[in-house]
């Protein structure tokens, strides 16, 4: 898988890495290991996927190029909650050989706001019909910076669409996200649609390691937070169990 390398943000990002980040990763990985299993959004499920991409000139040749890619797709809550509480609620995404054989694309999204200052924000939800999922931290994509996006597509049901109702789901009526960006004050641009197939077992699902580091082609990840992410990240996974 790639590697990418991180955009710095001025000259504070290698005292962020010497600081802030180690200390991230100290913590994560303790955190980690002590539960033996994420430190966030440690209850989910993982689907075989594909993602539609529409075309359009964004300045990466995966969202610039229409086609279809494989993918693997797992929703999560966030903290573990139980599901009478909202909690914050987690769409991971990986296009499969996005890059190449073998580099894939990462995308770590939330349940966030759909406002331009809100699109920054964790929001607890009780459903994953919620309309905003969101990056929170900014990517390079061409020339603009921008946020990823996701809101489900289709009609809810009468009862919050929860975690353990997802396998049915997508087994019935279906589950598709709208993959979309949009820059700080913009509107939400669609670049493509995420259709979520077949549940994977929770022996494969666990054993995914998603990390924003996952990334090329002109999706750049960008800021000292994000550098401080990537070694929380690598930590929380040496963390945690092999299988």
């Amino acid at each position: 898988m790639s590697d990418h390398a991180f955009r710095p943000l001025g000259a504070a990002t290698p005292v962020v890495e010497a600081t802030a980040g180690a200390a991230a990763a100290v913590v994560m990985g303790a955190a980690s290991a002590l539960r033996r299993k994420r430190v966030f959004h440690p209850d989910g499920v993982a689907f075989a996927s594909s993602v539609q991409v529409t075309g359009a000139h964004h300045g990466a040749p995966l969202l610039d190029e229409a086609g279809k890619h494989d993918a693997v797709v797992r929703l999560s809550r966030g903290v573990g909650l139980p599901r009478a509480f909202p909690d914050f609620l987690g769409l991971a995404l990986r296009i499969t050989d996005a890059h190449g054989p073998g580099q894939h694309q990462d995308l770590l999204l939330v349940s966030a706001g759909d406002r331009p200052v809100l699109r920054h924000a964790l929001v607890p939800v009780r459903g994953f019909e919620h309309r905003r999922f969101s990056s929170l931290l900014p990517y390079e994509v061409g020339d603009r910076r921008v946020l990823f996006g996701a809101r489900v597509l289709g009609e809810g049901g009468p009862v919050p669409l929860q975690l353990e109702d997802l396998r049915d789901r997508a087994a019935t009526t279906g589950l598709r996200f709208a993959l979309e960006l949009a820059e700080a004050s913009g509107e939400w641009e669609p670049v493509g649609v995420v259709g979520v197939a077949s549940p994977l077992t929770d022996a494969d699902g666990d054993a995914l390691r998603y990390d924003p580091a996952h990334t090329g082609g002109g999706i750049e990840p960008v800021g000292v937070v994000q550098t401080v992410r990537r070694l929380a990240y690598r930590a929380s996974q040496t963390g945690r169990p092999t299988t």
